[in-house]
């Protein structure tokens, strides 16, 4: 009798363009990490964070284009359609633009050093209004990565801005609720998101890293959920 022999099915990269964009971000975030951790990309300031993961980013995607007629691009400071009267530049987009696919990406890297915690928190909902208007627009999907060794920001707050405007581990922001701030420097900023979020910090030694992953409009092709 002939042996039962079992053949597994070749693992390939994601066919769907829209899926294979947010395998791109999930292995280039790992690898970001990863080279942060150990010293490989050396980052003081939001700059490098956003040079360095768009250096991941573009040479990953080349290396996922299967076809002889793909093309990934990526591109920094992108201009954004007016957001609450001003206009925003995104920190990164991806894309292959021959499939009509993209995505947006804001950055954020923040250290006990620089303080303004407050600040940090507010403008860090002000980037998600931002990727969720982009996602309303010309992007498919959008995520916001944030890094930082100071616990302000993975800690729950009694009393001020922290809040309100809340990005502290486990925290859950309910769509459509508004926030305004209320310390001097940011009075001015209203905002209210479409999308409910969970926040939910990794931790690596001394380091606390932050992926808020911003859906598509309703109605709009988004990545396929993984298991």
């Amino acid at each position: 009798m002939a042996p039962n022999i079992q053949i597994k099915r070749a693992t390939e990269l994601p066919e769907n363009h829209l899926d294979r964009l947010d395998h791109i971000l999930d292995q280039s975030w790992l690898i970001l990490k990863s080279r942060f951790v150990h010293g490989r990309h050396p980052i003081l300031l939001e700059a490098p964070f956003q040079h360095y993961f768009a250096q991941i980013l573009s040479n990953y995607g080349e290396l996922c284009c299967t076809g002889r007629d793909d093309l990934f691009l990526v591109d920094l400071e992108a201009k954004q359609a007016s957001v609450a009267g001003k206009t925003k530049y995104l920190d990164i987009t991806c894309s292959f633009p021959g499939k009509n696919v993209s995505c947006a990406l804001e950055l954020k890297f923040k250290t006990k050093r620089q303080a303004a915690v407050d600040f940090g928190r507010i403008d860090a909902y002000v980037d998600l209004a931002a990727l969720e208007s982009a996602c309303a627009g010309p992007h498919g999907f959008g995520r916001f990565y944030m890094i930082t060794d100071s616990t302000g920001y993975v800690r729950a707050s009694k009393v001020g801005v922290g809040t309100v405007f809340a990005l502290h581990h486990g925290h859950r922001y309910v769509a459509n609720t508004p926030l305004q701030a209320a310390c001097v420097g940011r009075e001015h900023v209203n905002v209210t998101l479409s999308n409910s979020y969970e926040f939910r910090w990794e931790q690596i030694g001394t380091w606390y890293f932050l992926e808020v992953r911003v859906p598509p409009m309703r109605g709009q092709l988004q990545p396929t959920p993984t298991s």
